[in-house]
């Protein structure tokens, strides 16, 4: 999920006035640029046209939005951005940095096809181009390559004792787990003040939040003989600013687990996970803080990439008749088999067989808990593999009379 991504509401003047004029020269701009191989499509919310459509990764979703195969790697399109498609190429950027990006990537094209001197001084190829160094009356002028402005102010570098930082759990990722206790207590076994490179850490007026640095920050206070920790303390814009740096720090790093990156995202206000929360409360349920089953409570979802993938496929109406019915089913029980039911349950509600009756198919997952029906997947491999062979046991239950009269007993 993208962090503190643009809206159309948030633009100031300055690019709503580019990006009117890229929509009236965008037809300009491609006749223009055919000549070097690129193409221009907004997402508007239209039809992709054909050239973008085999760069497209997975499916459309239902906020408009889709990935695509880029040379930066995979890149999401926003409503509003616009797909450049250069000699096969595909990249996406926010309209108010296409003119910038198509201009370098024109400069770049036209500086590949002009000939090379590869014979020596004073002499080329038969396009008798003269070297440079024979231009000696000339001066080479070279366009300065100009950059957005820096954001932020500089950061002030103290030292901090531990007691004085804190750790905003809303966005930061649990370290109550194996492999997070593992690190602190090898951090604090083999601390190295050369290794301890300054906490991100962000001045609000309650205190200092670590955006990054909480498992040495929980190594020293192990260790006890280390009372101070050297920072980089900057002004942050609220909570959500600090989030989308947690984001932006840890994936710039590595990458973080699905759930972390959920939350850490949710407090950022981007748009998918809000969505995703949205639909998951309104059915009852909450979406769990860990990846670990282990640490899961009652009500917990933890298949969220799996909601999405519905959501986009099937829509929001049919994954709430879903997850309320997973809720009322297992009210109190720990949904550790949960996607593997959710999944087997929206196949069927998305291809019903005929004359299926949906309130009685909802009523059958009450047939086993939880760990019933775990049973039918154990051993199964691949999710695809699990959904189905879910799909087959709820119907199984679905159509067996005894199992739905015990139900209703």
């Amino acid at each position: 999920m993208k962090i503190a991504r643009p809206r159309d509401e948030t633009f100031h003047r300055q690019p709503i006035l580019r990006l009117v004029r890229l929509e009236e020269n965008m037809s300009q701009q491609n006749a223009a640029a055919s000549t070097l191989g690129t193409q221009l499509w907004r997402n508007d919310g239209g039809s992709l046209p054909d050239w973008l459509r085999p760069m497209v990764l997975g499916s459309i979703e239902a906020n408009g939005t889709f990935l695509i195969a880029s040379p930066l790697g995979h890149q999401r399109v926003h409503r509003g951005y616009v797909v450049v498609e250069q000699c096969g190429d595909v990249y996406a950027w926010p309209a108010e940095e296409v003119d910038e990006r198509v201009a370098e990537m024109k400069e770049r094209s036209i500086a590949a096809s002009k000939p090379v001197n590869m014979v020596g001084p004073g002499k080329s190829l038969k396009t008798a181009i003269p070297s440079r160094k024979r231009q000696r009356g000339k001066q080479e002028t070279k366009r300065a390559r100009t950059y957005p402005p820096v954001r932020g102010v500089p950061p002030s570098i103290e030292w901090v004792s531990v007691d004085d930082l804190r750790v905003d759990g809303d966005y930061q990722r649990s370290i109550e787990n194996e492999p997070s206790r593992r690190l602190v207590a090898s951090i604090a076994a083999h601390w190295d003040w050369r290794l301890c490179m300054p906490l991100a850490v962000s001045r609000r007026v309650d205190g200092r939040y670590v955006i990054d640095g909480q498992h040495r920050l929980a190594a020293a206070r192990m260790r006890k003989d280390i009372i101070h920790l050297p920072c980089s303390i900057g002004t942050y814009d609220g909570v959500a600013d600090e989030a989308a740096m947690f984001v932006a720090a840890n994936r710039a790093r590595r990458a973080i687990n699905r759930l972390d990156d959920f939350h850490a995202a949710l407090v950022a206000g981007d748009e998918d996970a809000l969505e995703i929360n949205r639909v998951v409360e309104t059915a009852g349920l909450r979406v769990a803080r860990q990846t670990g089953s282990q640490a899961w409570r009652p009500g917990e979802v933890a298949f969220t990439s799996s909601v999405a993938a519905v959501m986009g496929r099937n829509g929001e109406e049919l994954v709430i008749d879903a997850l309320s019915a997973i809720a009322e089913a297992f009210q109190g029980q720990v949904l550790t088999n949960g996607a593997s039911v959710f999944l087997g349950l929206t196949r069927i509600m998305a291809s019903p067989p005929e004359g299926l009756d949906r309130k009685r198919l909802l009523r059958s997952l009450a047939a086993f808990d939880m760990r019933g029906w775990g049973s039918f997947v154990q051993g199964v491999k691949g999710g695809d593999v699990r959904a189905q062979a879910m799909r087959l046991a709820i119907l199984e239950a679905y159509n067996d009379p005894a199992t739905m009269q015990r139900i209703a007993a």
